[in-house]
Order: C-alpha cells, then structure tokens, then sequence
C-alpha cells in the first residue's frame, strides 16, 4: 500500500474514533454519566484494537519488519520514556506547582486517600487513564506511523494533529445537551480545538523523537490531570509578592522547558532503558 492509503487512514482513523464513541453512546446521555464513560470507554478500546490491526497490515505490506516497534510499542526505552517526558511536563507546570503550594492543595495531589477516591471516579480514569491511551494509541501510534514514512518530520508534527484537534468538536453536542446555546458551545470547542492542536504537535513530536508510545500517553495523562495554567486565579491572591511569584514561575517553567526540550527529547536517550 502506497502513501496514500496511508494518508487517508491517517484521516480515517480520528473520523472512526469518534464515531465509534457516538454509536455506542447513541442515546445522547450525559457523557459524564457513569453508563456513558463506560459504553464509551469500550467503544474506544474497540476503535483502537481496528486501528492498530490495519496500521500493522499496512506497515507490514511496506515490509517493516516490526510494525509493533514501528507503532511505539517495544520494551526498551520504557522508563526514559516515562522518566524525561515527565520531567519536562512537570518544569512546564512550575506555576501550576507552585500556585497549588499558595493554595495549600499540593498535599491533596499526593495523598494516598485522594487517590483512592480518584480511583473509584469514573470521569478521573475517562481523563486520566482511558482518555490518554487510547487516544494516543489511534492519533500518534497508527496515524503518525502511517504518515512519518510519507511526508516529513515537520510536516507530520503540523498537519498530524489536525485530525485530532478537530476530533474533539464532537463535544458540541454534548455541550447542547448540557444547556449551552450554539454560540457558547462553539467557541468552548473552537477553544479546545487550539489547545489541543497544540498538545497533539507536541505529542508528535515526543512521539517521533522518542520512538515510544509510552512519551504521549503519559504526557497526556499529566496534561489532563493538571489542566490549563490557571492564570485568571493569579489576580485572586492578595499579597503582591504571591503574584510576582506565580507569574515568575510560569515564566520560568516555560523558558525551562524550551531549554531542556532539545536535550530531553534526543533520540538516543530512548534506546536502552
């Protein structure tokens, strides 16, 4: 099979994600309901057993002789692959760290307790565990290992996410069912759709560095789990050093991820262990 069979999957794959995920939810329920996060979260795991069968036949059609290494799936690398991803998710996040230190919350993040109810939440596994998974495994496993043999790096890490940041508009008509008029849901959604395109550039790029799917997925999972930088609650302390002090360390944590984003993600740190 050619590039643009490939191609096309790459575009197809995103297209069936979210399909699957409105057949199986095709009574329009809440998708916070616990019937809901689970039709779904099945619907998912089937769309990437499909996803991940297809992209080995196609890979192996090209004579990879390891589709599954191909797809980011291979033993080696797995700590580092854990290891340096986090670590420069985490300096991203100073400000978050240390707004949650200001507000006294850091201690609940770490609390075995809260995460034990964390563990019995069904939105927390949807957006923590089900969510970067098996997303990663359809957009950046089979969609980038289809497309990085066709077009370039650059061209993979810009156009790649397209089909994954416009995947979540789906969400429009969760968003009508909850209250919201067309022109609020819209723009939640349009809103999504940048960070997101955003999230899924860097994630191709971890992802086409690293070699391992495991560099995206726990990315992911820490994106989802920390949220936004929460720059609008930087105006609520009152104490002018507090401010000073979270918006130097937003500052700091995005000039120090620039800093370690070349060194972190060489190609060669994901090798061996």
């Amino acid at each position: 099979m050619g590039c643009g069979a490939s191609v096309s999957l790459a575009v197809l794959f995103p297209l069936s994600y979210v399909g699957f995920l409105h057949i199986a939810d095709h009574d329009g329920t809440d998708r916070n309901h616990p019937q809901s996060i689970q039709k779904r979260s099945i619907a998912a795991v089937v769309n990437n057993v499909l996803s991940v069968a297809i992209t080995y036949f196609v890979l192996w059609q090209r004579n990879d002789s390891s589709p599954f290494r191909s797809m980011g799936f291979r033993p080696e690398g797995t700590l580092a692959a854990i290891v340096w991803p986090g670590i420069l998710i985490g300096v991203l996040y100073t400000g978050q760290w240390v707004l949650l230190i200001l507000d006294g919350q850091l201690r609940s993040m770490f609390s075995v307790n809260e995460w034990k109810v964390s563990l019995r939440q069904h939105t927390w596994i949807r957006d923590v565990i089900v969510g970067p998974v098996t997303e990663e495994i359809t957009f950046r496993c089979c969609c980038v290992a289809l497309l990085k043999d066709c077009v370039s790096p650059t061209m993979a890490i810009v156009a790649g996410p397209l089909p994954f940041a416009c995947s979540h508009l789906h969400h429009i008509g969760d968003d009508r069912r909850r209250g919201y008029t067309w022109s609020q849901a819209v723009a939640r959604r349009v809103f999504q759709l940048a960070y997101t395109y955003l999230f899924g550039a860097y994630a191709t790029y971890l992802f086409l560095n690293s070699g391992h799917a495991l560099a995206p997925i726990v990315t992911h999972a820490v994106c989802n789990c920390m949220g936004l930088p929460l720059f609008n609650e930087i105006g609520s302390f009152s104490k002018r050093w507090q401010r000073v002090l979270l918006w130097t360390a937003y500052a700091s944590g995005m000039c120090g991820f620039v800093m370690l984003l070349g060194p972190l993600t060489r190609p060669e740190l994901y090798q061996k262990w």
